[in-house]
């Protein structure tokens, strides 16, 4: 079995946080990780958990019970919280609370308890004041990790009081290389995964499958290419084709998102480093607007991203952006 189970790629200033907080006993009891679906935000809670729950000199060691224990989701003192609503989210009383209560409980069999909240922002951001207590004064054995796609989601009286760690795309090549090493696909989807997901490895291995991912690539060219030719018709119909799916919508902002700042990259002569779904399209992007505008409309998947999580209304974001690129372009 070995380390490919806590295997981080990439990301290693936030694994270097890690080692280094645990390796020195300056433990965070609540953790907020961070970064768009795909990246191994899940991973790294397990890897946390393996790092303070194995005894083993090189922890994880990814070889004994505790590490096995971990990796199969069998382990008492790491505890997955299971969501209870259909779309993912957790209920205040089933989930949030019950974790509260059961905190106080000593650990079966380690020194730390840790509990992983996953996908909080499918929840309404004010339950996260039922964890409140929790994250300001947790029992000393209690760990609490909580991961969501945006920082943004998270109220800041919870982002006060926790370490926050930021998951990142790997480069490219990185990708390729492991979904050459690690799935059976051809060449040529690989290199089409890689294309349209960046250095995303989960989003790479998901657009093997998924219709709904191709089409979110679809719509976030679409969109850079109305922003570039200054075509207001288009700019709206291509926001308005995501009425009524949120978790599409997510999905195209955080692609735009990456078509934006790669075409900030094109614009400044730094175009090796590019993640976004076609360099087509920021080449496009960045031939047609200045630096300046192109930072200005670089916030804006970020600001509506935040918006959108905290339950705004999905009509009024989609009207919102669009209004905020017509006034920047």
């Amino acid at each position: 079995m070995g380390l490919s189970q806590f295997d981080i790629r990439g990301n290693e200033n936030t694994l270097s946080a890690v080692n280094s907080m645990i390796g020195s006993g300056r433990i965070p009891h609540s953790i907020v990780i961070f970064g768009e679906k795909g990246l191994g935000k899940k991973k790294l809670a397990s890897y946390i958990a393996a790092k303070l729950l194995c005894s083993e000199k090189e922890a994880p060691c990814g070889e004994c019970r505790v590490c096995r224990m971990i990796a199969n989701g069998g382990h008492p003192d790491f505890i997955v919280v299971k969501p209870s609503l259909k779309s993912g989210g957790y209920k205040l009383e089933e989930d949030l609370r019950k974790v509260v209560a059961d905190s106080v409980v000593a650990p079966s069999e380690s020194r730390y308890k840790v509990y992983l909240i996953a996908d909080m922002d499918k929840t309404p951001s004010g339950s996260q004041n039922a964890l409140l207590k929790l994250i300001e004064e947790p029992p000393e054995h209690t760990i609490v990790i909580l991961t969501a796609s945006s920082k943004e989601y998270f109220l800041k009286t919870v982002l006060s009081r926790v370490t926050a760690l930021g998951m990142a795309p790997v480069s490219r090549d990185e990708c390729e290389r492991y979904l050459k090493e690690n799935t059976e696909r051809s060449g040529d989807e690989i290199k089409a995964a890689c294309e349209a997901m960046g250095g995303n490895i989960g989003r790479c291995i998901e657009f093997f499958e998924s219709k709904s991912l191709k089409k979110a690539t679809v719509t976030a060219k679409d969109i850079a290419a109305s922003i570039a030719s200054k075509n207001e018709y288009e700019i709206l119909r291509a926001f308005w084709s995501l009425e009524g799916d949120k978790e599409l919508a997510l999905t195209v902002l955080s692609l735009v998102g990456e078509l934006l700042r790669d075409a900030v990259m094109i614009k400044m002569g730094l175009d090796e480093g590019l993640v976004g779904c076609s360099r087509d399209s920021a080449s496009a992007l960045a031939s047609a607007l200045s630096v300046s505008r192109l930072s200005e409309l670089c916030a804006l998947p970020e600001k509506y991203t935040g918006a959108i999580l905290q339950n705004s209304s999905l009509a009024l974001c989609l009207n919102a952006i669009v209004a905020d690129i017509k006034s920047i372009v």
